[in-house]
């Protein structure tokens, strides 16, 4: 009897040893599939993010103007609202529930500027936040502060902004990105239209994506942005991890939507932005 007992209690711990490893196996495999699917899918966050604060910079940009363009890159059913007071003035971009902008991306929501009056206009600091302002259906929320300057070493204007921002999709994933974005105006100055309006980007930020990982994220060609065009149409963008970097590449100037990236194995993707 204690012969038949031993054996029986030796299958089944066999039996459970088996299971845990399968289990721990299972798990290993499942933890390394959700890594690679999420740098894929960290990449992708990471180019809309890109693609949705530079909608946002084309918006500050055109509302900054002192001298108002004869066609504004600010859709007709935007309402501005100024209010001077002690000192500043802001002013209101109310979007509605839904306004197109001119390059077909649909923005909602409030964007809220504000500056000190009797600043030089040369050089001019601004404050931007937001209230329920989408594009695209993706919720922003955060803070950046503009130093807009009209001529750099180059002789043209620009942008840099200290970004603080969350975003939101309609699957409720989210990404926080804090950083420094440059943009540099380099075609279409002074010519009284936003459809020949050319943007340089450089900069670098930090991006956490949903499982709370922290990827650094750094220009390292400088992005190309076309007013007319809803995309970035070139440049790249190095992704890191601790020792593991891949790399985010926008083409060579087509207007196509298309991003390929390439993760630290060296396997490359192309990734279809919305």
């Amino acid at each position: 009897m204690k012969t038949k007992f031993k054996k029986q209690r030796g299958i089944l711990l066999v039996l459970m040893s088996l299971f845990l490893m399968t289990a721990c196996q299972n798990e290993n495999e499942t933890a390394t599939l959700e890594e690679a699917v999420m740098n894929d899918e960290l990449a992708k966050r990471s180019a809309e993010v890109d693609l949705i604060s530079d909608d946002i910079g084309l918006i500050v940009e055109e509302a900054s103007l002192e001298n108002k363009s004869a066609t504004s890159f600010l859709p007709p059913c935007v309402t501005i609202t100024i209010e001077l007071s002690e000192g500043f003035r802001q002013k209101t971009l109310d979007f509605g529930d839904g306004c197109e902008l001119p390059n077909g991306n649909i923005v909602s929501g409030i964007i809220i500027m504000s500056h000190e009056i009797n600043t030089d206009p040369a050089h001019r600091e601004i404050a931007v936040s937001f209230d329920n302002f989408t594009r695209n259906g993706v919720l922003i929320e955060g803070t950046r502060s503009i130093e807009r300057i009209l001529t750099n070493d180059a002789g043209n204007p620009q942008s840099t902004a200290q970004v603080n921002m969350q975003v939101t999709w309609l699957d409720e994933t989210t990404a926080t990105r804090e950083g420094v974005r440059i943009r540099e105006w380099i075609e279409g100055v002074g010519t009284g239209t936003w459809t020949d309006n050319v943007f340089s980007i450089t900069g670098n930020a930090t991006t956490t994506g949903r499982l709370g990982n922290t990827y650094a994220a750094n220009i390292t060609t400088a992005l190309r942005r076309e007013a007319v065009c809803a995309f970035i149409v070139s440049g790249t963008v190095e992704l890191s991890r601790n020792d593991n970097t891949g790399t985010l590449a926008y083409g060579e100037g087509t207007c196509d939507g298309e991003a390929t990236w390439t993760n630290p194995n060296g396997e490359t993707v192309t990734i279809y932005l919305d």
